[in-house]
């Protein structure tokens, strides 16, 4: 059945819709109070987002393609916990403590978020939001590049394992009397 924008959207299907994402992260563990609050916080950061954009630019800056990115982009970033969870409920280990460091990393997020625009609606200025899941994620990429670096390191320096074969493999042609082709 195609989709029909001009179709209303009864109270029942939005029950449905809300008892089932409700019910599946009641499952993995997930807090629903930790969720509600997240919720409030990004529903206030795009209606604060909104408000700075006319304020700061007019009706003109609000466009159908920016605000869907916007939302599109908090939906996006919710698989980060959501992917977590299921990732240790099918594995049978218990990352709630990571799942619930990265919604309240979020939460954290959203409130700056809501508190720089309400400073850029309040002076007329545009403020620049430091982004703590950005900063999140190019930490932890670097504490696991380095993590593995020094794993690398601590293996190539121990008599387990060379990982330095080409060097090797040329020595022992050597001794061989010549190169082997």
């Amino acid at each position: 059945m195609p989709f029909n924008p001009g179709t209303q959207v009864n109270e029942e299907s939005f029950d449905i819709v809300k008892i089932s994402l409700i019910t599946s992260m009641s499952f993995l563990g997930i807090n629903t109070g930790i969720i509600f609050i997240l919720w409030f916080f990004m529903v206030s950061d795009t209606v604060l987002g909104v408000i700075k954009a006319v304020t700061l630019g007019g009706w003109e800056s609000v466009t159908r393609k920016k605000f869907l990115i916007g939302v599109g982009t908090k939906i996006a970033v919710l698989f980060i916990p959501l992917s977590l969870a299921v990732t240790g409920a099918f594995a049978g280990y218990d990352l709630l403590i990571f799942v619930n460091t990265t919604m309240w990393t979020l939460i954290a997020n959203d409130a700056i978020s809501c508190y720089t625009n309400i400073l850029s609606i309040k002076k007329r200025k545009n403020y620049v939001n430091k982004d703590l899941i950005e900063v999140m994620i190019n930490t932890l990429r670097v504490l696991i590049f380095n993590g593995a670096k020094k794993a690398l390191n601590k293996l190539n320096d121990s008599d387990v394992c060379n990982l330095d074969d080409d060097e090797k493999d040329e020595t022992d042609k050597k001794d061989l009397g010549g190169d082997i082709k």
